[in-house]
């Protein structure tokens, strides 16, 4: 399996950028690592745009809040039903996590993280703290956080012959910290704060990383954005400079991921958009939806075969196909504005002022609701195919 790119740990605001295959300097891959896809690669042959070319929706789920996207199944956090849930492309629930007959909780508390690890295991995630299961669905045990903080990302790294980075934020915004595990969860290695450049609440609900590189997605609305920082919480640059709707903008920013190169995605989901970035944060463009922008986004993955899920607070998981756009088709980009503007959170994390971004007013419902199901069938030997 290829491997992720890379950037070199630097103590300024702008690093230099490392050749991508020197990430294997960080050691072997212990989690999901794209190999193929190039979301500048996608942009450049569309001439400047990305489309996402729907495929099929599925689900009726309760604030779904996480997914991640492998071959052939979805994985998706049903937040407020308190389950994991593990999907065929065609809506057919294989796992459904917990289970109670194999220990462990009986359900969730809000879980909004799950991933997959190379070696089977299934890594869940929700307010008591972090879940471990193997490939079958059974409980091997529950990790309380090591800080008194809520968990909202787990990332695996490479470094020392694999750990696992968990996202803590503590205070009630005030602090966010990495707490990195040996690659079982059995000891603590250390604890770093994030070095945010200037003091006050974040509102870090969505994480992403690649290589030694981490992006976490702040919704308050006086930091709105993405920050990208190294795995000991040192700030590089910050993406998006003020809330707003204009290009590389947020009004609430939700989901990321990354591609091969160190691309990624982010979505705002107050505006109902999905935007693309370079590695060093330059804003590439918003992704075209042919068949109407997906309404209030949360959270999105994608494979190394140009599939993309996106899960929706309106209830489904969508499915696409990444290709290239089309810069002369006025594709939907968005969804459609408030009449009365976007309520976001403010310093205290409620509701604030509306949101004063033009914006074209543009998408419709998003992709329907179609999809069947498929057949049947257990995991059996399920392989983390990626």
């Amino acid at each position: 399996m290829s491997n992720y790119g890379k950037r070199a740990k630097t103590s300024n605001a702008k690093p230099a950028v490392v050749k991508f295959a020197d990430r294997n300097r960080l050691g072997q891959p212990v989690g999901k690592e794209l190999a193929e896809v190039s979301f500048v690669d996608l942009f450049n042959k569309g001439n400047g745009a990305i489309m996402a070319k729907f495929e099929k929706s599925f689900g009726e789920y309760k604030m779904p809040m996480g997914v991640e996207c492998m071959a052939d199944e979805v994985i998706i956090c049903n937040m407020n039903n308190g389950t994991v849930e593990f999907t065929d492309f065609d809506g057919t629930v294989s796992l459904t996590l917990p289970k109670e007959a194999q220990g462990g909780p009986k359900t969730f508390d809000a879980p909004a993280l799950a991933t997959l690890l190379l070696d089977g295991r299934i890594i869940c995630g929700d307010k008591r703290g972090i879940h471990v299961y193997d490939s079958d669905g059974v409980f091997i045990k529950t990790v309380k956080p090591a800080t008194q903080g809520q968990v909202y990302g787990v990332i695996p790294l490479r470094e020392n012959n694999g750990t696992m980075l968990v996202i803590c934020v503590e205070d009630n915004g005030e602090t966010t910290k990495f707490v990195l595990y040996d690659k079982d969860f059995n000891n603590v290695i250390k604890t770093n704060k994030v070095d945010f450049p200037e003091a006050g609440r974040k509102t870090i609900r969505f994480s992403a990383g690649l290589g030694n590189t981490i992006a976490l997605s702040d919704m308050n609305r006086f930091t709105q954005g993405i920050w990208l920082c190294d795995t000991e919480g040192n700030i590089r640059r910050k993406v998006g400079d003020t809330q707003g709707e204009n290009d590389g903008q947020f009004v609430q920013a939700a989901g990321v991921c990354f591609d091969k190169d160190g691309n990624f995605l982010a979505i705002c989901s107050k505006s109902s958009r999905i935007m693309a970035f370079r590695d060093d944060g330059e804003y590439l463009c918003s992704i075209q939806f042919p068949e109407g922008a997906i309404q209030r986004p949360s959270a999105l993955a994608i494979n190394d075969n140009n599939d993309m899920s996106v899960v929706s607070l309106t209830g489904q998981c969508f499915m696409f196909k990444l290709q290239p756009g089309d810069s002369t088709k006025d594709y939907p980009t968005r969804g459609p504005r408030p009449e009365r503007g976007y309520h976001v959170l403010g310093r205290n994390n409620r509701g604030g002022s509306r949101g004063r971004g033009r914006g074209r007013e543009r998408g419709g419902r998003g992709a329907g609701r179609g999809g069947g199901r498929g057949r049947g069938g257990d995991r059996g030997g399920f392989r983390p195919r990626y």
